[in-house]
């Protein structure tokens, strides 16, 4: 298969070799079918391998890939379809334009804590739902993480390397692949786990910010699986804040790591620290990569953000949207943050200005001035008092209309006024704003009852967010509901402040049948309730 144009399973039109590594050759190919443009990877057994260890090989991997395929997730490299052409298996892929985290760590250096607890937060939240569907990774490293072309970070290659042999020990007593991000457990001969997932993510960190890997890179491989099955490994000198949690992953024994949510957590809020910066707009913004923004999927809360609120208060929130694609520039949020302290000391200056013109005026003549300026300072009080208080003598002032007033109107009416004013917006607790069960259900509904007939207006119920990571943009967007006759929604039901679940059925062009437990996260904007995040809890079909 080394000529692009081929033809494979009768669909798949190979396009451009784009890389190749140990497990197979990966190509730009052409869904046919589904006029979409996909990743196609041919696998392929090491060599030496006996006839019969390379059918098993074979076999194994394609169930992986099927397995692999019930996981969906914005920072999981989504398998569509798994197929044998010249007797070795075939995952079909969403093509994301991206390089390899190896690549990135070659091209330019180790990575900042900033970056590597986002970059890592991100990989977690992807293996944490693995984890909840019973899919263990078994080879979590630098080169099965794709940092995208709009600087997100997918894993890739979900179980694939145990079907081949790579970085395991196979039934012949080989050892195939290096063992650099090996749980000291596999590297004894254990099966792997959930627990080994979590030390390999803390090796590939650890690489990422340390520059190699914590057992080093000894080309004598089994020189390098005996270090690593021992556990031990020089302290990390350049991780920062990250240290402490990179050493519990990295922990000798599986029961002493965290699991794999909690490393997804502590990442995010790592990566949402006292570094972090926020827009003071009422949606979650958009932030390059420097600025460190938090997966939200890790931390629901700042996205229930749906009213505007003082700058300073919005600096404190960890973001919640994906890093921006090129143009942002890592200076934008440098050039806001002084502008508040800047704003705060002009009001003051205006503030004292005003309490001295207060103090010292006359008092006579000019007091109709002042006056009408205090009543406008004092009109979110909630009672007259306020009001009295900033004039000692209010008894004669009802009376004249022109200097209480500019309007025409009696002294009655204008002096209640203030008083319903703050309490109507004092009785609208935040609560009001807030979505209920039903309406949290009717939005995921809604959705689906759109698609897949009117996709233009389904697109619109979804964040920016969600359309630029998880959906991978417009056109995979349509590709897939191209893909699919009918979606019906049943057992739908809302969690306040702003969770959701439903199940799913979708039914495929080609009859398959799959039906999805999905949870969601809401968030308003411009009054409507958009999809934020989704995970699929289990799945059939």
């Amino acid at each position: 298969m080394s000529v692009p144009q081929a033809l494979v399973a009768d669909r798949y039109r190979l396009v451009e070799r784009v890389g190749s590594g140990g497990m197979g050759v990966v190509w730009e190919a052409w869904d046919e079918r589904l006029e979409r443009r996909v990743a196609l990877k041919q696998l392929r057994t090491h060599p030496g391998v006996s006839e019969e260890e390379a059918e098993l090989a074979k076999n194994r991997a394609m169930r992986e890939a099927r397995i692999t395929a019930r996981l969906h997730h914005r920072h999981a490299v989504p398998v569509f379809d798994v197929v044998e052409h010249e007797g070795q298996p075939c995952l079909i892929m969403q093509f994301v334009p991206s390089v390899p985290l190896s690549g990135v760590l070659k091209e330019g250096g180790p990575l900042s804590p900033a970056e590597a607890a986002r970059l890592g937060a991100e990989v977690a939240s992807a293996l944490a739902a693995a984890h909840q569907l019973g899919i263990v990774h078994r080879d979590v490293k630098p080169g099965n993480i794709l940092v995208a072309d709009d600087g997100h970070a997918l894993i890739s290659d979900f179980g694939i390397s145990h079907a081949l042999g790579d970085a395991t020990l196979t039934s012949t007593g080989l050892l195939h692949g290096t063992p650099a991000y090996l749980a000291p457990e596999v590297a004894r001969g254990a099966s792997a786990s959930e627990a080994s997932d979590v030390h390999s993510l803390g090796a590939t960190l650890y690489a990422a910010l340390e520059g190699e890997p914590p057992f080093g890179t000894d080309p004598n491989t089994i020189a390098l699986l005996h270090r690593v099955a021992s556990g031990e490994h020089p302290p990390p000198r350049r991780s920062g804040a990250l240290a402490p949690l990179v050493e519990r992953m990295l922990a000798r024994e599986p029961g002493d790591r965290p699991t794999m949510r909690a490393v997804a957590d502590e990442l995010a809020a790592l990566a949402a620290g006292p570094s972090a910066v926020a827009d003071a707009d009422p949606v979650p913004p958009t932030l390059p990569l420097a600025a460190v923004p938090a997966v939200a999927a890790a931390d629901p809360t700042p996205t229930r953000v749906s009213a505007p609120v003082p700058p300073a208060d919005v600096a404190a929130l960890p973001p919640a949207g994906p890093p921006a694609g090129p143009g942002t520039g890592p200076d934008r949020p440098g050039r806001r943050r002084p502008l508040l302290p800047v704003l705060l000391g002009l009001v003051a200056v205006l503030a004292v200005a005003a309490l001295a013109y207060t103090l010292l005026r006359p008092d006579g003549g000019g007091v109709a001035t002042p006056q009408t300026s205090t009543s406008g300072t004092a009109a979110p009080a909630p009672s007259d008092d306020a009001t009295a208080s900033a004039d000692p003598t209010p008894g004669p002032e009802p009376s004249s209309p022109e200097p209480s007033s500019p309007e025409p109107s009696s002294p009655e009416p204008s002096s209640p006024a203030p008083s319903p004013s703050p309490s109507s917006s004092t009785s609208a607790s935040p609560d009001d704003d807030q979505p209920s069960a039903a309406e949290l259900a009717a939005a995921v509904t809604t959705y689906y009852g759109l698609v897949p007939d009117d996709t233009d207006e389904a697109w619109g119920l979804l964040t920016r967010r969600y359309q630029t990571g998880t959906t991978g943009g417009r056109d995979a967007y349509e590709d897939f509901w191209d893909g699919i006759e009918e979606v019906r929604v049943s057992q739908a039901r809302g969690t306040a402040p702003d969770g959701a679940e439903a199940t799913v059925t979708y039914t495929y062009d080609d009859d398959r049948v799959v039906r999805e437990r999905t949870s969601f996260r809401l968030v308003e904007q411009g009054g409507v309730l958009k999809i934020d995040d989704s995970t699929v809890i289990s799945s059939t079909g």
